[in-house]
């Protein structure tokens, strides 16, 4: 819901000792006088750091107000109590969502002063209503704002900024047709993004919206295309360019793309643009922009908007702001106080694994969360050979995945990623180059092989799915030693992890099926079934008549599945390994099973076991077994589980195979074989290198060498 449709109502000017102080800084040969006030200045901007530094995703400096009717006297008296603030802001708090049909009647294309033919291209596309962000950022823009777009992925930001610049530039034609119809005529509206990919797509976005009557001319800057179609296009005249800054400044250094003319310049992802070598190719494209402008003369050239768009605000985006946008910029806000900065609809999941395990485990993955395979997935590795190596992945090669990395020529690149768009295959494994902004419609699974090293760069990442009401799954994959960076996730995105295991046998074995089922339901001709009817018959025959058993053969051959699969860790996704939970009505802790494992499962030796946790309510504890030492019924839960041959049994612990991980300590509890019920030496729930509940050195729970004396706390022993 808009709670401003005229945000150009709350704009406020610039006090008068704002302007001075202003001044101020930016001389440093005036008088003491001029100096104690850039003193006072400076001062006050590290109060400000010292602020902002407390809370990393706060908003810029932005001294505005939500830019409603019943906002306004709320904003006059901000106003009085901070007169030190140096000017006013518009701020339009937008909601994704429409919660009544009046609403949502408030979007309609037909509200909104656009040109025919911008409403024919529309409508031809199926588009009736408008998102929020872009029915927010209409009028400000038409008006002549700056403006700053605060909104997550996925949520119409292309269309929010292309539709009024166009029909800005189509009204300045109409009024102005001999300038802006004239051969070699300079660019109006330069947009720039970090990725080619992304540029490529806006590119296509905006020649959509325009069509082909409208006489505009655009043209896509980017690395790995040729340059003399573009140096032509330049001497013919061009009116929209879209590209990437490296490419950009080529141009501008060669003299070829002159910039006076510009009516707007747009920053998309602005918040990416802090990777190595993007802030600074950014920054040197909006000097130059002023350079040039500057040299014209305000009589030569029309007043210049500048456009921020940024899901987040990291320091360098701020500074922007500051340095080149005008104080009464108007910002459009989507995501504003609310901690979760990824859309809703997304199912975060986080699976504990080494590398060569997530590599084995992938295919499986993308059957349980992709749909059954049926669905797109996107993995993000961290480097290029990760990318390759997962391509050669024989589970991943039969859903016809593709590479995509700064190694593989742009064509290709362009060529693999309309393919994904198209469905022709189901996965792409991409380093960075695609993380942000690229359109892909339906994708229902993104995989991060490791934990990304920033949050801005996982509510990107996992961007890709959730959108458009669909839901989607984000699965991240971590070691023991990246839990931190989970953690540093869930705090700084209010992401809630859902911790599981490896997809198991069962798990797995339905997904497939279940794809097969869709498959088969939504893509399958009649037609071609009286070819397969000969076959069908000798197969019943084969299973002498059971239908139920033939055509569940013919669909585990479907999906290449031959031979049952080898159990797999919940804990640590290891093959080979079950993970067993033990459970009781009271604190216990690994010295307990430990024990009980010698003194009553001899066969469970001390290298059968590894992993060992405890549950977050200190009543459980996880392990994994080898495989071959653990016997137990898949299908009957309430089957009694064989550990070496023998059926566990003890009256105040119970035993079974969890089908998905309890919450735990974050950090695995260290414990000496042979703790439990007062055996040995340095007592302990925890378990030590004997000792256990009330018994040895140190009593009471915990005890030991280092686990705090008599009676001290819990998890005693030599090493705790």
């Amino acid at each position: 819901m808009l709670k401003a449709e005229k945000p150009e109502a709350a704009d406020l000017k610039v006090s008068k000792k704002g302007k001075s102080e202003k001044k101020s800084k930016s001389d440093k040969s005036e008088k003491k006088s001029k100096k104690d006030k850039s003193e006072k200045s400076e001062k006050k901007e590290k109060k400000d750091k010292k602020r902002k530094a407390t809370d990393s995703d706060a908003e810029p400096e932005a001294d505005g107000e939500t830019a409603s009717a019943d906002a306004l006297p709320k904003a006059e008296k901000a106003e009085k109590a901070a007169p030190a603030k140096k000017s006013k802001q518009a701020v339009i708090q937008v909601s994704e969502t429409q919660e009544t049909q009046a609403e949502a009647d408030k979007l309609l294309i037909s509200n909104f002063a656009l040109d025919p033919m911008i409403v024919s291209n529309l409508r031809a596309r199926g588009i009736e209503r408008l998102f929020p962000i872009q029915g927010a950022t209409f009028d400000p823009i038409v008006s002549g704002k700056d403006l700053l777009g605060r909104a997550r992925t996925g949520t119409g930001k292309t269309l929010a900024f292309a539709l009024p610049m166009i029909q800005r530039l189509l009204q300045r034609r109409a009024d102005l047709p001999g300038q802006y119809r004239a051969r070699g005529r300079m660019p109006s509206i330069l947009v720039m993004t970090p990725t080619r990919e992304l540029a490529s797509q806006i590119h296509r976005e905006i020649d959509t919206l325009i069509g082909t009557n409208a006489g505009l001319v655009t043209l896509c800057l980017v690395g790995g295309t040729a340059y003399d179609g573009q140096r032509s296009a330049f001497r013919s005249g061009v009116d929209i360019v879209v590209g990437t800054p490296g490419r950009i400044i080529d141009h501008i250094e060669q003299s070829t793309f002159k910039l006076a003319q510009l009516l707007f310049v747009c920053l998309d992802e602005a918040d990416q643009m802090l990777d190595i070598g993007f802030a600074e190719n950014m920054e040197k494209v909006l000097q130059c922009v002023k350079q040039q402008k500057d040299l014209a003369g305000p009589d030569q050239c029309p007043a210049l908007q500048t456009l921020l768009f940024s899901a987040t605000l990291p320091d360098w985006v701020t500074k922007t702001i500051k340095t080149y946008m005008r104080p009464d910029m108007v910002t459009v806000d989507l995501i504003g106080n609310d901690r979760h900065k990824t859309s809703a609809l997304i199912d975060h999941v986080s699976i504990r694994s080494s590398w060569q395990n997530r590599v084995s485990i992938l295919g499986d993955i993308v059957f349980m969360y992709g749909q059954g395979g049926t669905g797109r997935t996107i993995i993000f590795v961290e480097t290029k050979a990760e990318a390759n190596e997962l391509g050669l992945n024989e589970k991943l090669q039969t859903l016809g995945a593709q590479v995509l990395h700064g190694d593989i020529v742009q064509k290709q690149r362009e060529t693999a990623i309309q393919g994904f768009r198209e469905g022709k295959f189901k996965v792409l494994i991409a380093t960075n180059v695609c993380a942000r902004g690229v359109d892909i419609p339906e994708v229902d699974l993104v995989v991060n092989c490791d934990p990304p090293s920033d949050v801005e760069t996982y509510i990107h990442r996992s961007g890709r799915t959730g959108r458009a009401g669909r839901k989607g799954a984000c699965v991240t994959f971590y070691k023991p030693n990246q839990e931190y960076s989970l953690t540093n996730i869930t705090r700084r995105a209010g992401v809630k992890f859902r911790n599981t295991g490896a997809p198991q046998p069962m798990e797995v074995l339905a997904a497939k099926a279940q794809g097969v089922l869709t498959a088969v339901q939504d893509e399958l001709d009649a037609a071609v079934l009286p070819y397969f009817t000969p076959v069908a018959k000798q197969l019943l025959a084969h299973y002498d008549g059971d239908a139920e058993k033939a055509l569940a053969a013919a669909i585990a051959f479907g999906t290449n599945t031959l031979a049952p699969l080898p159990t797999r860790s919940l804990l640590s996704s290891n093959e080979g390994y079950v993970t067993l939970l033990f459970k009781a009505d009271r604190h216990i802790g690994i010295g307990l099973i430990r024990s009980l494992f010698q003194n009553q499962y001899p066969g469970i030796t001390y290298d059968d076991t590894i992993g060992w946790r405890t549950t977050a309510d200190d009543c459980g504890v996880l392990v994994d077994v080898k495989q071959h030492k653990v016997k137990y019924d898949m299908h009957d839960p309430e089957a009694p589980i064989l550990l070496a041959g023998k059926p566990f049994h003890d009256p105040s612990v119970t035993a079974s195979v969890p089908s998905s991980l309890p919450e735990m300590h974050e950090t695995p509890q260290r414990a000496g074989f042979g703790g439990g019920r007062g055996y040995g030496r340095g007592g302990a729930s925890g378990g030590g290198f004997g000792g256990g509940r009330g018994g040895g050195r140190g009593g009471g729970r915990g005890g030991g060498f280092r686990g705090g004396g008599r009676g001290g706390g819990r998890g005693g022993g030599f090493r705790r």
